[in-house]
């Protein structure tokens, strides 16, 4: 199951602020993150999935397909 970084804090009863002094970031800075317009680093996501007591995995998607550099060509592979 996914779940955006955002609802994880919602559902913990945090506040933006508190989880940016968390990260050590700005609000600025993590207000971009958890909306979208800027990536977490794996770290920060693991330090989300301890504080927020999520799996980090439901931070991401379970499945995603690979694409030509056009995308719109999934390519496939042998595993």
């Amino acid at each position: 199951m996914k779940i955006t970084v955002k609802a994880a804090r919602v559902n913990s009863n945090m506040k933006a602020k508190d989880v940016a002094v968390f990260l050590k970031l700005a609000l600025v800075t993590y207000s971009r993150k958890e909306n979208g317009k800027s990536r977490f680093y794996a770290d920060e996501i693991a330090r989300l999935s301890e504080l927020f007591k999520v799996p980090y995995e439901n931070f991401f998607e379970a499945a995603c397909p690979v694409r030509d550099t056009k995308g719109d060509v999934p390519l496939s592979y042998e595993g």
